[in-house]
């Protein structure tokens, strides 16, 4: 048997034990319920207080939050949910032992609300996530306009919704998203992501790879813009990742040989 069928069986042992071990109260609709309810709660409270806006304060508000958020979900990733010395241990111990050992990088699909428990941010996710934008749009409210702090707090709810609709798309079968750009993008990079041997150093970003591209954690030799439409191809990987994926690869083939030959 080889290492990747290990990996599927590995995989595919311990979903059966994690749905096993499901609390009965446990239900994906209502853990998926709640992070709607309080992203889409911050967006129509934010926007019900938003009034007279300029295009200033949507385009100098945005596209910064854009950016932090971007940054924020690539740090949290990286140093949060892949590091040892995480300050957010339970945060690191349910993403490393449980997330990827239920979805490695051949078993990225799930089955019924069980598997949501493995598969969504746990509940505190998106509150901390939107709250880590409440210093700044104080400030903006404070020194600049209301309209502002409204604006930096409505685009970080929105930020989560599409942080958690592009990483369940990754988790998705269907030949049509591998079709569509951007999409395409973070789908592949995703996938590598799983791979028990780049899961802790490469393609942090779960939406748009940004900052993977800017501060080097892509396995793509591209910039900031290739990488973000490198779609499906591996042609750009960086050599030192392909060298080993081609070893993983050198690997299989020959114990598939060996096992025939016996």
């Amino acid at each position: 048997m080889n290492r990747e069928q290990q990996i599927v069986e590995r995989s595919h042992a311990y979903r059966e034990s994690y749905r096993a071990s499901t609390p009965s109260w446990y239900r994906g609709e209502m853990h998926l319920a709640f992070t709607l309810l309080f992203t889409g709660g911050v967006l129509w409270y934010c926007a019900s207080q938003i009034v007279d806006t300029s295009w200033q304060e949507w385009l100098l508000v945005v596209v910064p939050m854009f950016l932090f958020g971007n940054w924020a979900e690539w740090a949290g990733h990286r140093y949060l949910l892949h590091s040892p010395r995480s300050w957010i241990k339970p945060a690191y111990k349910r993403h490393v032992a449980t997330h990827h050992q239920f979805f490695s990088h051949k078993t990225l699909d799930y089955h019924g609300h069980q598997d949501w428990r493995a598969l969504l941010f746990p509940p505190f996710a998106p509150v901390l996530f939107v709250l880590a934008a409440l210093p700044l749009a104080l400030l903006l409210g404070t020194l600049w306009t209301a309209n502002a702090g409204y604006i930096a707090m409505l685009t970080m709810a929105a930020y989560f919704l599409m942080y958690e609709g592009l990483h369940t798309l990754s988790h998705l079968e269907h030949p049509l998203l591998d079709a569509m750009p951007l999409v395409n993008t973070v789908r592949r990079m995703h996938v590598l992501h799983h791979n028990p041997d780049f899961m802790h150093t490469r393609n942090f970003n779960l939406t748009f790879p940004i900052c993977d591209a800017l501060f080097g954690t892509s396995d793509l030799n591209k910039g900031v813009l290739g990488t973000l439409f490198n779609g499906m191809s591996d042609a750009a990987r960086k050599p030192k990742d392909q060298a080993r994926v081609d070893a993983q690869q050198v690997e299989r083939a020959s114990k598939a040989a060996t096992e025939h030959q016996l």
